[in-house]
């Protein structure tokens, strides 16, 4: 019998999951020879799922969000349960192995399988524009299918981001600001975060450590990202608070225990979504002043220089923070969206209080190969 959480916790359209299982069913669909996203066929069945690493398990300086692997006991139907391990765990060629089949796994398909999953697993998040952007500049041809991103998203998103960096161009190069192909050429390379002779006039002006400059550029592109997300998530944020209020009222004709469960459980949702969404716009704002400081008012430089040097822990702090938001509004929109106006049933709130706290609660203990039930 399907676990009832494990849905919209593994649903595609949440961006802390890639369900290459649902993607690759879709795929294949419609093309029975489409190229699929893993060498190993098997492997196509499985979940990867962006989750908090326990604190104990964690390597020195790592991020705190990790990529875990889901394993379906079913491929056929993922949400019947399935096992579970980090990507930075020792076992995990060993795990790989076993779902795939021993004999089945070649060492050179094994090696760029897990080339893909570590891609991945340098991504605060699984949004679809992350993913394909970062297979891009490493080259990686994928199959479009696996990125639910249409081309005026796409265009939409990248126009945003573009718009960002042309003033750092500007600044740096004043050759470029003569030149629209040379300016295009210069931001093209911020973008692809892999030139770094031919971004050292910029790297230069902005007094950056050369060794990690291109991990800046690529950091600042994400958050750049990011706040282009906050900025369209806002309304679907605010809504999700809005109904966790009215369902914290006490419901008469329920038992008493079932109510305070209830209750507990949707305050602490609500803190914890507050919480995640004030890191989220603290960041945001951060950036935002910092960088009119520099590029529009200029009246300073040193808070946007500041902001660029502390990019990259900036970077997973606002992925982790808006994905948990994104997952939660996106697990409550599935279990409610079959109820007019969202006015669920007793049993319904009692089951998205119990989702929500699964989703926004960090893993407190090693869950290396067990059963997510």
């Amino acid at each position: 019998m399907a676990n009832k959480y494990l849905k919209p916790m593994l649903d595609a359209g949440s961006p802390r999951v890639f369900n290459c299982n649902e993607m690759t069913s879709r795929i294949l669909s419609i093309n029975p020879d489409a190229s699929l996203f893993f060498h190993n066929r098997a492997l196509n069945a499985i979940v990867l799922v962006k989750d908090a690493v326990p604190e104990n398990d964690r390597r020195p300086n790592a991020p705190s969000v990790g990529t875990k692997l889901y394993f379906p006991f079913n491929e056929k139907d993922i949400y019947e349960g399935g096992r579970t391990i980090f990507l930075q765990e020792k076992g995990v060629e060993s795990a790989i192995k076993d779902y795939c089949g021993e004999d089945s796994v070649s060492a050179a398909d094994l090696a760029e399988d897990l080339r893909m999953m570590t891609i991945l697993d340098q991504l605060p998040s699984l949004d679809p524009f992350l993913m394909k952007d970062a297979f891009l500049r490493e080259k990686i041809e994928v199959n479009d299918g696996y990125f639910e991103v249409s081309a005026e998203a796409w265009a939409e998103i990248e126009s945003f981001m573009l718009q960002k960096f042309e003033p750092l161009i500007l600044a740096a190069f004043p050759d470029a600001k003569s030149s629209e192909s040379k300016a295009r050429q210069l931001i093209d390379k911020i973008w692809e975060a892999k030139d770094i002779e031919a971004l050292l006039p910029l790297v230069d002006a902005f007094r950056l450590p050369r060794d990690r400059a291109l991990e800046i550029f690529s950091s600042w592109k994400g958050i750049v990202y990011y706040s282009y997300q906050y900025t369209c998530e806002q309304s679907r944020f605010v809504q999700l608070i809005k109904w966790i209020i009215d369902n914290e009222t006490p419901v008469v004709g329920v038992p008493v225990n079932e109510a305070k469960e209830v209750q507990t459980l949707l305050k602490q949702a609500r803190d914890q979504l507050r919480l995640e969404w004030q890191k989220t716009d603290e960041i945001v704002r951060a950036y935002q002043q910092s960088y009119d400081k520099m590029f529009k008012d200029k009246i300073g430089s040193s808070d946007f220089l500041t902001f660029l040097k502390n990019s990259e822990k900036t970077y997973w702090e606002i992925g982790s923070s808006l994905g948990k938001v994104n997952h939660a509004t996106y697990c409550w929109e599935v279990m409610t969206s079959r109820f007019t106006d969202r006015k669920v049933s007793w049993a319904a709130c009692q089951e998205i209080a119990r989702l929500l706290g699964k989703v926004l609660e960090p893993e407190k203990k090693t869950m290396t190969s067990v059963a997510w039930k």
